[in-house]
């Protein structure tokens, strides 16, 4: 369980559902208007991510977990070759590969970087640039959505 779950003792957290339902179920309990709301889902959208896939980009095993959960069938034994093939073969939403990891499935993958864009603006599933650039697992699942 990521760290954001710990501020909250008195919440159960479920970690088989999907992370936007269990972050309204809290918010919702916990009263947090618009903007704390706001706020709070980027805190745990983030948190979230680094407990399930890290953010040391030496760690070959954050990567091999990542090519897993989009199923690439022979996982590369090397941080570069697994870097490579998720910034040039694998279009996935970040939101949905937080959710598969939670849920024990595999990710929906997207057929190109423009279907991937299509499906976030339309899903309004959009992982803030600025903060996904800052994790080395993030970064190369960037697509331009807009």
């Amino acid at each position: 369980m990521s760290a954001f779950w710990d501020d909250y003792p008195a919440f159960v957290h479920r970690t088989n559902v999907p992370l936007k339902q269990e972050f309204g179920r809290l918010a919702s309990q916990l009263h947090w208007g618009k903007k704390q709301k706001r706020v709070q889902w980027l805190r745990c959208a983030q948190e979230e991510f680094n407990h399930q896939f890290g953010c040391d980009e030496k760690s070959l095993a954050g990567w091999q977990a990542m090519c897993a959960l989009v199923e690439v069938h022979e996982i590369p034994d090397s941080v570069a070759e697994c870097k490579r093939l998720l910034k040039d073969n694998i279009w996935v939403n970040i939101f949905d590969l937080l959710d598969a990891q939670r849920m024990g499935k595999l990710a929906k993958r997207h057929d190109s970087a423009r279907a991937l864009g299509k499906y976030c603006r339309d899903t309004r599933r959009i992982f803030p640039k600025h903060e996904a650039k800052a994790n080395p697992f993030l970064r190369v699942l960037l697509v331009e959505v807009f």
